[in-house]
């Protein structure tokens, strides 16, 4: 399938929304955006929604900090695991096959959305 910037422009403008109102990084969005509407493979997706999320996250913690609604210690206390963990996530994806991997993010999202709608 082939998609113009135009489009591509539209889902970081949703991925950048999402993050600033749920705080996700938008990976939940732009990853299945990429695979069912762009025909993006989905470790390629999984990869470029990780070098989006330094851009949206960045102006979204920086309006974030401007209207004072960080906490520094939590922020401090998961940062460095959180690199760690991301580092060996992306390693690890790699070796799952896309098929598998697409699912295992699948019911991921549903877990999270129920456990959202529930509690």
């Amino acid at each position: 399938m082939t998609v113009g910037p135009l489009f591509y422009a539209l889902i970081g403008l949703l991925a950048g929304l999402a993050s600033g109102c749920f705080g996700i990084g938008g990976g939940a969005l732009i990853v299945p955006a990429l695979t069912l509407f762009c025909g993006v493979p989905y470790h390629v997706a999984v990869g470029t929604s990780l070098a989006l999320i330094i851009p949206i996250t960045l102006a979204g913690s920086f309006t974030s900090w401007r209207l004072n609604t960080i906490d520094w210690k939590i922020a401090a206390a998961c940062a460095l695991t959180g690199m760690i963990g991301a580092v060996a996530g992306s390693l690890l994806i790699q070796k799952i096959p896309e098929l598998y991997a697409r699912r295992a993010f699948a019911v991921f999202l549903l877990y999270a959305a129920w456990r959202l709608w529930t509690k």
